[in-house]
């Protein structure tokens, strides 16, 4: 494939084939971009993964998953969390607005 394009670019001329070899270089480049803040290669669990593990643990280790909207996207993303943590979190957060409203 390499040694066609190769060929091809011969019968241009000089000015035509390094813009098209660029073009070339910046779409290989581009095929090849992953987004870095997409899981860092983990995956997410399944809805029947956490029925199943949240049937065998505590109330505070379950898994609760739902669908949430990012600051500057329309495109939904699926989050999953401990509800140990959201109530931290929670709690946190409502600590911080009680020492803002004093």
């Amino acid at each position: 494939m390499i040694i066609m394009i190769m060929e091809f670019l011969k019968t241009i001329n000089r000015f035509t084939s390094s813009v098209l070899l660029a073009l070339a270089c910046v779409t290989l480049l581009a095929s090849c971009a992953v987004d870095p803040s997409e899981n860092n290669g983990r995956r997410l669990p399944t809805d029947a993964e956490v029925e199943q593990y949240n049937a065998s643990v505590e109330a505070d280790d379950r898994i609760v998953c739902r669908q949430e909207t990012p600051i500057g996207s329309n495109i939904p993303r699926r989050l999953c969390r401990l509800v140990r943590d959201i109530e931290e979190t929670s709690a946190f957060h409502r600590e911080q607005l009680g020492r803002v409203l004093r």
